[in-house]
C-alpha cells in the first residue's frame, strides 16, 4: 500500500498546478491511493506519475465522461449478451439438460472486467477525476444535481471497491448453482393422492416451486366450496417444502404416488430428500461473506443489498412492512375474505383470490381464449405492439418496444432480462405448455412485460446511459404489477362491476401484506446466518422454519389461524436470489403511488417520462416522478376506504 508521504507529494504537486482545484484533486487522489496496490499497480513513483498525467481540468471533464459512457456501454452489452448465450439452455425450454449447459451457466464472462479495468488504470483515472458519492450526499445533494452530475456520480460509485475475480466468480457459481436447482424444482400434481390412494388432482399438471403451487392454488378459489380441500394439500406440499420432507423420488418425478399428509409413496414410508435447498442457500451466503471484506463501509450483504443497491435503509424498509402488517385493515379485510368465503380462515388464504375484478368469462374459457391467441412464445411476441397500442401507447412508440423485446419459451417460471446496450434486445422468458399459453400463464407475462418496457425506455431512451434502469428492482417490480394489473383489459374483456376499483384496490393491499411477511423472514434469515456463520443445511433449514413461523405468530396467526405455520419460507427466491424478496411488497407500495397518479394521468403518456429518470436515488425519482416520498399510507388509506364500501358481505 502506499505511504501517506507518496500521497501527500502528489497531492501538493497537483494543488500547485491546480490552484483552483485543489479540493477536487486531494479528493482524486485519496480515492485513487486507497485502492492502488503496489504488488499490481505499480510503485509509489508510478501512482505520482499516474496522477500527474491523468488529472483532468474540469473544463474536459464531460469529454471523459462520455467516452467511459460509450465505451462501458458496450463493455457491459457485449458481456450481458454474451452471459445470455451461456445459459440459454437453463434458461430457456430447449429440452433436456446435459452436465456442460450448468457449466457454461456458472461462467461469468465479465467477472474479470473490474479488476482489468483496475489493472490497466481506468478505474484509477475515474477514482482521479470524478468524486465517491456517499448514499447520504446523494440524500441530500442529488435534488440539486444536473444530469450530467447525477452520471458523474455513478461512474465513481461503480469503481468504489475493488473485488477481486475470483470472489465474483463464486458469487456468480453459487447463485447458478441455485438457480438450476430451483428451475427444476417441480412437483406433479397429478401424483399427489388422499389416505384412500385416490388422486387428488386427475391428470395434474407439472407446477414448478413455489410460483406454479401458489399460482395453482389461488386459481382454486374459483372453483368455490370443492376447492378447500385441495388447497387444503397444496399447502401442505409447500410446508413439507419448507421442512425438506418431501420424498426425493417425487421431486421433479411424475412416477409415484405421493400422499404429502402421511408423507408416502405408493403406500410406503420414502426417504426425503437431502438438505439440498438448504445447502443451495448456504453456499450463496458464503460466495457473499468472500465479498465483506471489500466493503468496509457495507461489510455485509445485507448492507449492500439496502444501502447499495436499493440505497433505502433496511430500517426504512423493515419499518415500511411492520406498519403494513401492523394496520387495523389487515384484520378488517380477513373479516371481508371469511364473509365472503362463508367460513373460518386458514392459512393458504393468505393467497386468496376473490378480489380480483374479473371478468363475467369462466376460468376455462380464460384459458381457451389465452390458448388460442398465444400458441407459443412467438405469437405473444407478436403481439407486444398491439398490447401496447391498448395501453395506449402510439403505434410508434409501441413497435419501438416491441422491436427491443426477445420473447422465448422459459425452462423454469419464466423472468425478464434486460439488455445493456441499446443495440441489443430485453429478454422475456415465459412458460407456455403445450396446447398454448393459459391465463395464468398470460397473467406473468403481462407482469414480465411489464418488466421489459420499462427496461427498455430506461436504457434507449435515457439521456446518460450511465443512469439507465431505475433506482432499484423495487421500481421496475412496480411498473411490472401496473402491466400485470391490465391483463384482462388487454385481452378486450372488461372488469366486472362497478365495485372493480375497490376490489383492486383490497387485492393489492392482501397480496402486499402476503408479500411483506416472506419479506421480513428473508430479512431475518439473513441476519441469523450473519449471526451463525458456521451453520450446517440443517441448522439453517431450522432457522428458516422457526423464523416462519415466528413471523407468522406475529402478523399472520390472528388473521389466519395455523401457529406456527411454515408457508413464509416457501418463497423460492429465498435460495436463488439473495435478499431479493423485499423487493416485491416495495414494489407493490411504489406501484400503488405511480397507480395513484395514472388515476389522474395516461400510463402511456407518464410511464416513459417515469422511466428515462433513471438510477437516481429511490427517493429522488419518487419526488419527480409523482411528487411524494415512497410511503405505504396511500395503499392503507385506500384500503381502508375500501373496506368501508365493502363491508356489506358481498357473495362470493
Amino acid at each position: 500500500m502506499l505511504k501517506e508521504a507518496a500521497i501527500t507529494a502528489v497531492i501538493d504537486k497537483l494543488k500547485k498546478k491546480y490552484p483552483a482545484e485543489a479540493e477536487r484533486a486531494e479528493t482524486g487522489v485519496r480515492q485513487a491511493a486507497a485502492l492502488w496496490d503496489t504488488r499490481k499497480d505499480g510503485t509509489a513513483a508510478a501512482f505520482k506519475r499516474f496522477c500527474r498525467e491523468s488529472f483532468v481540468p474540469a473544463s474536459r471533464l464531460d469529454v471523459v465522461l462520455a467516452a467511459f459512457e460509450s465505451k462501458l456501454e458496450s463493455a457491459d452489452g457485449h458481456f450481458n449478451a454474451l452471459t445470455l448465450k451461456l445459459r440459454r439452455e437453463m434458461d430457456e425450454d430447449t429440452g433436456p439438460l446435459n452436465p456442460v449447459d450448468a457449466m457454461f451457466a456458472a461462467y461469468s464472462p465479465g467477472e474479470h472486467f473490474t479488476e482489468d479495468m483496475f489493472l490497466s488504470k481506468l478505474a484509477f483515472v475515474v477514482l482521479l477525476n470524478f468524486p465517491v458519492r456517499t448514499l447520504d450526499d446523494c440524500l441530500k445533494l442529488g435534488p440539486d444535481w444536473s444530469r450530467s452530475e447525477w452520471a458523474r456520480a455513478r461512474l465513481a460509485q461503480r469503481f468504489k471497491r475493488r473485488v477481486p475475480p475470483e470472489v465474483n466468480r463464486a458469487v456468480y457459481a453459487a447463485y447458478a448453482a441455485a438457480e438450476a436447482y430451483i428451475g427444476s424444482y417441480n412437483v406433479h400434481l397429478g401424483c399427489l393422492t388422499g389416505a384412500d390412494g385416490k388422486k387428488i388432482f386427475p391428470d395434474g399438471p407439472k407446477l414448478i416451486s413455489h410460483w406454479g403451487l401458489r399460482d395453482h392454488l389461488k386459481s382454486l378459489y374459483a372453483e368455490g366450496e370443492g376447492a378447500v380441500e385441495k388447497q387444503r394439500v397444496i399447502r401442505r406440499v409447500m410446508e413439507r417444502i419448507v421442512a425438506q420432507e418431501i420424498p426425493e423420488k417425487a421431486v421433479d418425478s411424475g412416477k409415484y404416488a405421493w400422499d404429502p399428509e402421511a408423507n408416502t409413496l405408493n403406500g410406503a414410508a420414502a426417504r426425503r430428500e437431502p438438505d439440498t435447498r438448504y445447502a443451495r442457500f448456504l453456499d450463496v451466503f458464503r460466495a457473499h461473506l468472500k465479498e465483506d471484506p471489500y466493503f468496509p463501509q457495507e461489510p455485509t450483504h445485507m448492507d449492500r443489498k439496502f444501502n447499495l443497491g436499493r440505497e433505502i435503509p433496511e430500517a426504512e424498509v423493515e419499518a415500511m412492512f411492520t406498519a403494513l402488517l401492523e394496520a387495523p385493515e389487515g384484520a378488517a379485510a380477513a373479516k371481508l375474505i371469511a364473509a365472503r368465503l362463508g367460513r373460518p380462515l386458514e392459512p393458504f388464504d393468505i393467497w386468496y383470490d376473490g378480489f380480483k375484478a374479473r371478468s363475467s368469462v369462466s376460468p376455462a374459457e380464460l384459458d381457451k381464449l389465452t390458448a388460442s391467441s398465444f400458441p407459443d412464445a412467438a405469437a405473444f411476441q407478436a403481439a407486444i405492439p398491439d398490447i401496447m397500442r391498448k395501453l395506449g401507447f402510439s403505434g410508434e412508440t409501441a413497435r419501438f418496444v416491441g422491436d427491443r423485446i426477445q420473447v422465448d419459451a422459459a425452462r423454469g417460471s419464466g423472468h425478464a432480462w434486460g439488455a445493456s446496450m441499446r443495440t441489443e434486445k430485453a429478454r422475456l422468458r415465459t412458460r407456455v405448455p403445450a396446447g398454448g399459453m393459459n391465463y395464468l400463464g398470460f397473467n406473468i407475462a403481462m407482469h414480465e412485460l411489464g418488466h421489459n418496457v420499462e427496461q427498455v425506455f430506461s436504457l434507449c431512451r435515457v439521456d446518460h446511459t450511465l443512469l439507465s434502469g431505475v433506482p432499484n428492482t423495487a421500481f421496475t417490480e412496480g411498473f411490472a404489477f401496473v402491466f400485470q394489473d391490465r391483463d384482462l383489459e388487454v385481452l378486450g374483456l372488461p372488469s366486472s362491476g362497478g365495485k372493480a376499483a375497490l376490489m383492486k384496490t383490497l387485492d393489492t393491499f392482501w397480496a402486499t401484506r402476503e408479500i411483506a411477511g416472506v419479506a421480513l423472514t428473508d430479512m431475518y434469515v439473513w441476519r441469523w446466518l450473519y449471526a451463525n456463520r458456521e451453520a450446517e443445511p440443517a441448522d439453517l433449514r431450522e432457522a428458516v422454519t422457526r423464523i416462519a413461523g415466528e413471523v407468522w405468530d406475529k402478523y399472520y396467526a390472528p388473521l389466519l389461524g395455523g401457529r406456527g405455520c411454515t408457508l413464509l419460507g416457501v418463497y423460492s427466491h429465498m435460495i436463488s436470489n439473495g435478499l431479493y424478496l423485499p423487493d416485491y411488497p416495495l414494489g407493490h407500495i411504489i406501484a400503488f403511488q405511480v397507480e395513484e397518479y395514472f388515476k389522474g394521468h395516461r400510463l402511456a403518456d407518464e410511464m416513459e417520462r417515469m422511466c428515462v429518470l433513471g438510477s437516481i436515488t429511490p427517493r429522488e425519482w419518487m419526488s419527480r416522478a409523482v411528487g411524494a416520498e415512497i410511503s405505504p399510507e396511500p395503499m392503507l388509506k385506500a384500503a381502508a376506504g375500501a373496506l368501508a364500501a365493502l363491508a356489506a358481505p358481498a357473495g362470493k
